[in-house]
């Protein structure tokens, strides 16, 4: 008998690392890290509107911002290495596929139906998690994920219908589909970046994503007509380190203790601040079912945040046999 346990010990210790058993206070933790960045990446809207600038520009100088400023701060702190990267190349090539395809789908959505389409398909992401998670990385469909995401997609749907509401005619199709597609995309950008994060290897694939979007964005940016002033130079500045150098350093070191069907299911705070933004910085009165559709959003986050975290915890520690 103390031979089986002795065995299920050492087994526990190779396979699960004691990185991966989370404290509490750091499983919270990162459980705001997701939350803080969502709410930087949540004023991106508020950056485009007032550089004026063609979206792929901006991506474009963000994107080369952050590629002296990512590896600048991982070097300060001791996490700068590419090694290994070759044996995990179709991991990266997924990642990279999946989020030039959602840009690409998203952005087409935009220009081929209503914002409020666009931006509801698109956040189908948090389903599409939940359903292709247990299949793709093995992490389980969590109870608490059953209650929170019907209210959080129920209180998106709010937010929307408070906008201009859904359009379904056939006009909209198209756009419609690219909007699900960008979402699908969306939700394995989420699991993919929840596996390299569970490998210890999310800094790589920040570095990777920064140099696939300089590879995409490049010859367009370079070959477009526009002018930077000194104004635009610093919010370019700025987004540069906070959009795309401070927030996704939070959001992949976040994944490696949240699960990917938690962290898409925070990603609607993201959208969910546009309405204090647009209230505060374009006059922009939010309706009723608006707040109400807010207070849902609000709601399943803490959900998420309080029982899946405490579920999580006791998941685990049940998995680790007694010493």
């Amino acid at each position: 008998m103390r031979i089986v346990k002795e065995s299920l010990q050492f087994a526990f210790r190779f396979f699960i690392p004691q990185s991966e058993i989370p404290n509490p206070q750091f499983t919270m933790k990162s459980y705001l890290k997701i939350v803080v960045a969502m709410l930087i990446w949540s004023t991106w809207g508020l950056m485009i509107r007032r550089l004026s600038l063609p979206p792929v520009v901006v991506l474009f100088y963000t994107s080369l911002i952050s590629a002296v400023a990512v590896p600048l701060v991982l070097k300060f702190r001791g996490e700068f290495d590419l090694s290994g990267m070759r044996s995990s190349w179709l991991l990266f090539g997924a990642l990279v596929l999946a989020s030039i395809t959602n840009n690409i789908t998203y952005f087409y959505s935009l220009a081929h139906t209503t914002v409020s389409n666009a931006v509801f398909t698109h956040y189908t992401a948090p389903v599409f998690v939940a359903v292709l998670a247990p299949v793709l990385i093995a992490e389980r469909l969590d109870r608490v994920t059953l209650i929170s995401l019907p209210l959080a997609v129920a209180g998106m749907a709010m937010i929307v219908v408070s906008g201009e509401g859904f359009r379904l005619g056939s006009g909209h199709a198209l756009g419609i589909l690219a909007g699900t597609a960008s979402g699908v995309a969306y939700a394995f950008v989420i699991m993919v970046s929840r596996a390299f994060s569970r490998k210890m290897m999310h800094h790589k694939a920040i570095i990777v994503l920064i140099w696939a979007t300089l590879v995409v964005c490049t010859p367009m940016a370079l070959s477009m007509d526009y002018r930077i002033d000194a104004s635009a130079a610093a919010l370019l500045l700025t987004a540069g380190l906070l959009h795309a150098t401070t927030a996704p350093l939070l959001y992949f070191s976040a994944l490696r203790k949240v699960m990917a069907q938690h962290a898409a299911i925070l990603g609607y705070i993201e959208p969910l601040a546009a309405i204090p933004l647009a209230f505060l910085f374009l006059s922009e009165t939010p309706s009723t079912a608006a707040l109400f559709g807010g207070v849902c959003i609000l709601v399943s986050g803490y959900l998420v945040m309080h029982f899946g975290r405490r579920e999580a915890e006791r998941g685990l520690r049940r998995s680790q046999p007694e010493p």
